[in-house]
């Protein structure tokens, strides 16, 4: 009796089987990371918006009550500045302003928001 060389056509079968398997298992998971890098470049442009406008407004003097608001891009920004009342030990010669910078992207279903917020001191 001969022995056979090579392979039989169910363990080709098999091996084809568990190769596909494990590509689409591959292609999930890139598929995956390259969403979720997506989303993490998102939020480090929002940060970085959120950031520059922030730096922007306490920079500016004398702060002023009001909101302002802009798209950078896909991104949308909104920057407030208010009185804040949460300062009682503070000496009376100054005022404590809190500035709040919301930054918001994606469609409906997907909204992300991003936001940052400081007090700062300002003469009265």
């Amino acid at each position: 009796m001969r022995r056979q060389r090579g392979f039989s056509l169910l363990e080709v079968l098999v091996a084809f089987a568990i190769l596909g398997m494990s590509l689409g298992i591959l292609y999930q998971a890139f598929g995956a990371s390259l969403r979720n890098l997506a989303v993490a470049g998102g939020y480090t442009r929002a940060m970085i918006i959120a950031e520059s406008r922030l730096a922007e407004a306490i920079n500016r003097m004398p702060l002023e009550p009001g909101s302002e608001q802009g798209d950078d891009g896909d991104h949308h920004w909104r920057l407030q500045v208010q009185p804040w009342e949460g300062a009682e030990d503070l000496p009376r010669t100054f005022k404590t302003w809190l500035v709040e910078v919301q930054v918001s992207w994606g469609s409906a279903g997907q909204r992300r928001d991003y936001r940052i917020s400081s007090l700062r001191l300002s003469d009265k």
